[in-house]
Order: structure tokens, then sequence, then C-alpha cells
């Protein structure tokens, strides 16, 4: 079995090396995929959001980020590897610089990192990646001089800093107007770990499933994400699975 359902939205369970075989496929191909990372906000999100909703189990490719899928999911007897936005998003830029993939990156212009910080910490980080920067905001369709931009550059992978549900919905809307795009995917704030802006949490309290408490002590104004996630999600899990 290669996927699980849990409250709704469809999960794959692949390992991470698995995943990324998937990935040079969808590069390899001619089609356009769409990669989405769950983790328990989006998943409550989706349940008061049907567009949201139906966009998720749309996805081509579904990797579980967040400890209380992880938990969900052996509650159901399946075990799988957490994959997070963060850590994916360097594994593809690795493999992107290594076979000169060209790389979008369509980034939140109200967010922490510039389009010019990420641009920046490509070139220091990969070298020999050609990559775009550009900043937009979360309105769901693309304005039509930076959809020109991308255009002229034609990548092939684009990552989406908008944050859910805005960077799904703006994937889902706007790939098909991106032809030489094979890969979207929505990173949120996973930029914001790689230049710097915000630091991780230790690799001993992401093994242990307690980079949320890293994240709280670090951004106590993500306090209500943070409940919805270690409390509310639980609490709608264990009613969706045993009632």
């Amino acid at each position: 079995m290669n996927s699980i359902n849990i409250l709704g939205i469809n999960i794959n369970t692949f390992t991470k090396k698995q995943a990324l075989i998937k990935i040079k496929e969808f590069l390899n191909g001619g089609k356009h995929h769409f990669i989405t990372t769950p983790n328990p906000e989006i998943i409550l999100a989706a349940d008061n959001d049907k567009e949201f909703f139906s966009i998720l189990n749309k996805a081509d490719l579904s990797l579980p980020d967040g400890v209380g899928l992880k938990i969900a999911a052996w509650l159901m007897g399946v075990n799988f590897q957490r994959i997070t936005g963060a850590d994916l998003l360097k594994d593809i830029l690795a493999l992107a610089e290594a076979r000169n993939r060209r790389v979008a990156i369509l980034n939140w212009q109200d967010g922490l990192s510039s389009a010019a910080n990420i641009q920046k910490v490509l070139a220091d980080k990969y070298p020999k990646l050609r990559a775009l920067a550009v900043d937009i905001g979360r309105q769901a369709i693309m304005p039509e001089e930076k959809l020109a931009q991308v255009k002229e550059f034609k990548p092939e992978i684009i990552f989406l800093t908008l944050g859910a549900p805005y960077q799904e919905k703006f994937i889902f809307h706007n790939l098909a107007k991106l032809p030489s795009v094979k890969i979207g995917l929505g990173v949120g704030g996973a930029f914001d770990f790689l230049i710097g802006k915000l630091p991780r949490a230790p690799l001993w309290f992401r093994k242990i499933g307690l980079e949320w408490l890293w994240r709280l002590f670090k951004q106590p104004a993500r306090w209500k994400r943070i409940y919805n996630a270690v409390i509310v999600f639980p609490v709608k899990f264990i009613v969706w699975r045993f009632k």
C-alpha cells in the first residue's frame, strides 16, 4: 500500500528515497505534476475549505510533513517516514543543480524573505543552479507581467512560498499557464530556514517530534497554529477514526 487516508486526505507513504525517485520520473516526463506536503494544520484547514480539500486530493504526490500525521498513521497500523518540506526543498534544489534544471521561486512579497534574499542564498549554496525568484502576492491568479517573466525563464520546477492554502490553490490554478513546468510544490517558510531568517530546531528536537515546541519558543505568535496541530488535530482524528 502506497497511501493512507487521514481525515479524508490521501497521503503517500513513500520513503524519501522513493519520493525522490518519483520526482525524477516527473522531471523526465512531459506532464505537469503537483506535489503537496500536508501536515495537521493543512488537513484541519482543508476540513473547512471544500476547494482546498479537493485540490489536496488531486496532488500527484502527497508527502507527510508533521509528527501528528505519523502518530495518526501509527494508530491506523501504518508506519511511514515523515518528509518535511524544508528537507525536500534542499533535496530538489540539489537534484535540479545536478541535472541542470531551471527553478523558479514565486515568493510571498510580505514574507520574511525577499526574492533578492532567495536569489542570493541560491547563488551561494547552489552556484550552478539556474534560478529565478519573483515576489508575488497571495492572489489566486498570477499577474500577467509576472507570468510573462516566469514563462520567459522556462523553469521546470516552481516553488511557492505563499503558505497554505494559498500556495496550493495558486499552483492548481496557474500550473497549466506555465508549459515548461513539470513540478509545482508549495514550501511555505522553508526558504526562511535556508536563508537563516529563522533558526531551525536542532536535529534531536526534530527526531523526537518536538520541532513544534522549538517553533513555539522561537515564534510565540504561532501559538494558535501550534495549538491546532497539537491539540485540535488529535481530537478530530480520534473522533473521525473511532466514530
